[in-house]
């Protein structure tokens, strides 16, 4: 079944040094393991929102090179616009029909635009008209897990979290192989 992937990557100052190499492996591995007829984007925030693409790209040869490149140009700096970056992820989504996953990666709190978790959840949960599952991806020990396990409960989700010692790539690629065998089927 063709599928939606969104990566939501945070590139903010405090992921510098070998987060961000690993959240650039992890997304290397998503883009090497989509399937044509698959669509996709790259969110990727620090105190703004930068996307590969300004909408859902279909997923080919030509463009998983052109998203590789966009990967390997992320550097970590600046703040965290968590509420933004999710609202420009999930705005993207509009098919009800295909199953749509998001992965959300952060190893903070949200320092830059709306920083209220109440607020921010809400907002999420209220763009998510297509129930696409947010997988979040807590980094670090600074990273708020009470709002990102509010975003993973009330988006068909869950998280999963990576100590400092822990390599990012190998809990993302456990979960988005999951997804490749149909975790969970179509969005309920």
């Amino acid at each position: 079944v063709a599928k939606t992937v969104l990566f939501v990557v945070d590139k903010s100052g405090s992921m510098s040094g070998e987060k961000i190499e690993q959240a650039k492996g992890a997304l290397k591995f998503v883009l090497n393991n989509l399937r044509e007829g698959d669509t996709f984007n790259i969110i990727a925030y620090d105190s703004s929102v930068q996307s590969f693409k300004p909408e859902l790209e279909k997923f080919t040869k030509a463009t998983r090179e052109e998203a590789l490149g966009f990967v390997e140009g992320l550097y970590a700096g600046g703040g965290t616009n968590i509420h933004d970056a999710l609202s420009t992820a999930l705005n993207q989504l509009q098919d009800h029909k295909r199953p749509s996953y998001v992965i959300f990666l952060t190893d903070g709190l949200p320092t830059v635009g709306e920083r209220s978790e109440t607020k921010i959840a809400a907002a999420a949960k209220d763009a998510n008209d297509v129930r696409a599952r947010i997988l979040n991806f807590g980094v670090g020990y600074d990273v708020n897990s009470r709002l990102l396990d509010r975003l993973g409960r009330e988006n068909f989700g869950a998280s999963e979290y990576v100590r400092p010692d822990e390599d990012i790539e190998a809990h993302v690629s456990k979960v988005y192989n999951r997804i490749k065998e149909g975790f969970g089927g179509a969005n309920q």
